[in-house]
């Protein structure tokens, strides 16, 4: 009898250890850069349990965790940094994380003509033909045309007034205008590249795994599903830095995905 009794204790002390060690931890922790400089505005994403956090101004941040959950650290203007939570991590209850600065790779441009070398592509700078100007201004001769269009010299000049040649008195027609097309067109292959690299880029920042093992969504068909996704705005949140938003979006049109297969 003895023995039973001492057996069940053990039982009730084991399942009650295991179940404590389940049981949650919030952790503290303190991001920075290079510099230890706290780094603000970072998102903080635990990919097993899909709750999420932005560090303050201080650079310090807390979030529920057990044991073995994936942290995501992501950031625009920063490289993106995973940590595994470690029990060594739940005892100390906090946790610092360096982050590299994200650098934009300018792409290689090609000038023809040149050398590369400063001192023979100098000589052969052709010289300034255009006559210079010997025209001379002061002070009043500004403040006199600010009275003209009716303007204060410390505020800005009334914009129908720049562009109307009836209101300039026939300067209009020197005022330089935007080139609106190429602006819209520069403006279009920005989006068009963005979109361009927005599967890759949302792949790579939450990982295989998360696709696979959490949205059940098969390894061939991820950038499928990122598509099946866009029309929920995921890459203007993406791109305006809410990642949280693009998380809960995948999750739940997952189900639907996963649904009608």
């Amino acid at each position: 009898m003895k023995s039973k009794l001492l057996n069940l204790t053990l039982l009730i002390l084991i399942s009650s250890k295991s179940f404590a060690q389940e049981e949650p931890t919030i952790i503290h922790g303190r991001i920075q850069n290079i510099i230890n400089k706290p780094l603000s505005d970072i998102h903080v994403i635990n990919l097993n349990n899909k709750q999420g956090t932005i560090s303050n101004l201080n650079g310090t941040f807390e979030i529920v965790a057990n044991e073995n959950d994936v942290i995501l650290f992501s950031s625009i203007q920063y490289h993106n940094k995973k940590v595994i939570i470690s029990n060594n991590i739940l005892q100390l209850k906090h946790f610092n994380i360096e982050l590299l600065p994200l650098v934009n790779e300018l792409e290689e441009v090609y000038l023809h003509g040149l050398t590369g070398s400063l001192n023979l592509d100098f000589k052969k700078v052709p010289k300034d033909t255009i006559p210079k100007h010997t025209f001379s201004y002061n002070y009043e001769d500004v403040r006199k045309l600010g009275d003209d269009f009716n303007i204060e010299l410390n505020k800005p000049p009334d914009a129908e007034a720049l562009v109307n040649p009836i209101l300039m008195n026939g300067v209009g027609a020197s005022v330089s205008i935007p080139n609106y097309q190429l602006i819209a067109e520069q403006k279009q292959k920005r989006e068009l590249k963005q979109k361009k690299s927005f599967p890759i880029q949302l792949k790579k920042e939450l990982g295989t795994d998360y696709f696979v093992n959490l949205l059940k969504i098969p390894p061939d068909e991820i950038f499928i599903f990122i598509d099946y996704c866009e029309p929920y705005n995921i890459l203007e949140k993406y791109y305006n830095n809410k990642v949280l938003e693009v998380i809960e979006i995948l999750k739940k049109q997952s189900i639907a995905y996963n649904e009608k297969k």
